[in-house]
């Protein structure tokens, strides 16, 4: 009883941070986006004035969030069980190739569709070239019952690889749309555009993720503390990313309130839609085409069909804005597609919870006869995935969302 009064104020600041958590559980960010949106359209100085401050081709404020962001990915990164991923290669590859190759060359298409004002199609185009989530895939493929190790490589393995292709991929891009900022500069400006762009990226991302998973790898303590304190470093996390997005729409604010209703109604629409392409295509490939077992199919479908916010608002943060335009205007669209996929997949993935996979034993006496660590495809495999493809389980799966807890601590 004596310690009580001590322990006491630790508990409050405890509770506080699950008070927080249980206010807007898988809703963080997106409460988050509308309260700095709103305050940026409504007093756009003191975001502005903070994004502002240059050290040569940096944005100060921004580098500094995006630098936590990913020393903090890389503080908490697991992969002690990621060399089981390698066991399923037809899906590893698959992924890869989808998420880095495939669905980037979607942009060329977005990029040609007249959305205004023009600085949309930018920020559409971008998301389709940047790789998958960072967290909140493996997230949702572990409480789908998925193959959480396969997630886990496709999330490594692609976000590295993406620091060295998003940029000249995304140049391509981008050098492709009608009436682009850069005015069809020609392959040697085009190059050396993506050459500062990957020595941003590699300076952003990969040293501090580089930085934060020796860290954790050299220091026992740090395993711990990311154990004990994964909530509060999820919310550190989401806060930056809320903070750059705070940032470019302060800057950007008279453009966007130059924006009609109905150009915002679309590029939601688009945004959508986007993520439902994604969804069906991978959906078609996973299951009648390449019929991968169930737990590496629902691994697979939710990761190679999502994107990641935090490297899209990287390279927004290093765009020139004399060339491409605000990056407000840039980053909706981006924020629009996080958004919804992030909603989308959270209803699939519960409605996948409520149906396990078959056990490798049951499936291998059911006649799969693969070995690894996802389950196989066959009868069980739940209306998600015959019925009417993976937007029919969000329809059924979204009025009982029940997601693992961490779900509600990382949906970058």
């Amino acid at each position: 009883a004596a310690n009580e009064p001590a322990r006491a104020p630790t508990r409050r600041v405890r509770g506080g941070v699950a008070a927080v958590e249980a206010l807007a559980p898988q809703d963080f960010l997106v409460l988050g986006f509308a309260a700095v949106i709103t305050l940026g359209l409504s007093w756009p100085l003191p975001g502005a004035e903070l994004g502002d401050p240059m050290a040569g081709d940096f944005p100060i404020a921004q580098t500094c969030c995006i630098v936590t962001i990913f020393f903090i990915s890389g503080l908490t990164l697991k992969t002690a069980d990621i060399k089981n991923a390698l066991n399923e290669h037809v899906g590893l590859v698959y992924g890869i190739i989808m998420i880095l190759g495939v669905t980037p060359m979607l942009g060329f298409l977005v990029v040609q569709i007249p959305f205004e004002p023009i600085q949309f199609r930018y920020g559409l185009a971008l998301f389709c070239c940047v790789p998958t989530t960072l967290t909140s895939g493996v997230t949702l493929v572990t409480s789908a019952l998925g193959n959480s190790a396969l997630a886990l490589m496709l999330t490594v393995t692609t976000n590295v690889l993406g620091v060295f292709t998003v940029p000249f991929i995304l140049n391509a891009v981008l050098d492709s749309a009608p009436g682009n900022g850069g005015g069809g500069g020609g392959g040697d400006s085009v190059a050396k555009t993506a050459m500062q762009l990957l020595i941003k990226l590699v300076i952003s991302i990969i040293i501090p993720m580089s930085i934060g998973k020796s860290v954790r790898e050299f220091f026992a303590v740090a395993q711990k503390a990311t154990a004990t304190y994964k909530v509060e470093l999820g919310l550190v996390n989401n806060s930056c990313l809320i903070a750059i997005v705070w940032m470019s729409v302060s800057k950007s604010r008279e453009k966007l309130v130059g924006q009609t209703p109905l150009n915002i109604f679309i590029i939601v629409v688009a945004g959508i839609t986007l993520h439902i392409i994604f969804l069906a295509v991978n959906w078609t490939m996973t299951t009648p085409v390449l019929r991968l077992r169930e737990k590496e199919r629902r691994a697979v479908l939710l990761m190679t069909s999502a994107k990641t916010l935090p490297v899209a608002v990287t390279v927004i943060s290093y765009l020139d804005e004399a060339v491409w335009g605000g990056h407000g205007l840039i980053a909706i669209p981006c924020i629009v597609g996080h958004v919804s996929q992030l909603f989308i997949d959270a209803a699939i993935a519960a409605r996948w919870a409520a149906n396990p996979p078959p056990t490798d034993a049951a499936a291998e006496a059911g006649g799969s006869g693969a070995k690894g660590t996802g389950g196989a495809g066959g009868a069980s495999i739940d209306a998600g995935s015959t019925d009417g493809g993976p937007w029919r389980a969000a329809e059924e799966g979204a009025a009982e969302l029940a997601l693992d807890p961490d779900f509600e601590q990382n949906t970058l």
